[in-house]
């Protein structure tokens, strides 16, 4: 019997996914997948997070709720573009093998630039070949466009294909213009092409609580990359800059009342987390 491949997950990456717990995967091969990872890098920020920073596992809970809320929706909307997901910066999370488990006509594309052929390997071994076959993990630097373009043809992609991209957890490590350019590069394709994204938006509107909290955490997250902080998006200057317009934006008060769960948070100033659909401008 071949011996299964464990994967060590990198610090930050482990922590996440300990704080999401059972919210970050909801299919059996997406569970395989995340038991296939060894966690324990994470584990000491993960215990500093639920001390210092409560509202960290909540907002967790909220983006991966969200966003499969919302893809489910755009799917039962008869868009195309679910059938078409594109992940960058997917690391090791399964949210592309939860989606093509889940449904038989879609395909996903994730991009990173580590742990790539890995998590090709690990998702043969969690899943059918029917489900592996349809997910493409590809190596590129996501700060270059040129070159992620190059790596995306060079597996396959049709750039004239309805996509739906999802950033989740990207925008605090790249810069704005790396952003808006992968924004502008996403929506190029199609007119139906959309963006799902999660950001840390300003804090100077925040409670004085809510502020310190969460400079507290992102630099501390920052400092663990070399840096002094994560980055904060203005998302209305990368509106601006990247030729997209805004269909859908929430906070996580907003999003609590969606999905129809307990609040803990109460107003757009408890968090400057948020989470945005974007189309092309037309």
């Amino acid at each position: 019997m071949n011996q299964r491949l464990t994967v060590r997950a990198g610090r930050t990456a482990a922590m996440v996914m300990l704080l999401a717990g059972e919210k970050m995967a909801v299919t059996p091969a997406g569970k395989r997948l995340i038991q296939s990872l060894d966690l324990t890098s994470g584990e000491e920020l993960a215990e500093m997070a639920r001390r210092d920073s409560p509202a960290a596992t909540h907002r967790i809970h909220l983006r991966k709720t969200l966003i499969r809320n919302w893809m489910k929706e755009i799917q039962l909307s008869g868009s195309p573009i679910t059938r078409n997901i594109i992940i960058p910066g997917a690391g090791l999370a399964p949210l592309a093998l939860d989606w093509c488990s889940q449904h038989e006509d879609a395909h996903a594309t994730e991009l990173d630039y580590e742990h790539v052929e890995e998590k090709r390997k690990l998702i043969a071994q969690c899943a059918d070949a029917s489900v592996a076959n349809r997910i493409r993990c590809v190596e590129c630097d996501l700060r270059n466009i040129a070159i992620t373009e190059r790596e995306l043809r060079a597996s396959g992609w049709d750039p004239h294909a309805p996509a739906l991209w999802i950033i989740e957890g990207l925008s605090y490590y790249i810069s704005h213009q790396e952003l808006v350019t992968l924004i502008r590069f996403a929506l190029a394709g199609d007119h139906r092409n959309r963006v799902i994204m999660e950001f840390s938006g300003p804090r100077d509107t925040l409670t004085e609580d809510a502020r310190a909290a969460t400079e507290k955490y992102h630099q501390f997250l920052g400092k663990l990359f070399g840096g002094n902080d994560l980055a904060i998006t203005n998302i209305d200057a990368v509106l601006a800059d990247s030729g997209a317009e805004m269909e859908r934006l929430l906070h996580p008060a907003q999003i609590e009342e969606l999905l129809g769960m307990d609040h803990f948070f109460h107003s757009p100033h408890d968090s400057s987390m948020r989470i945005a659909l974007l189309a092309p401008r037309t």
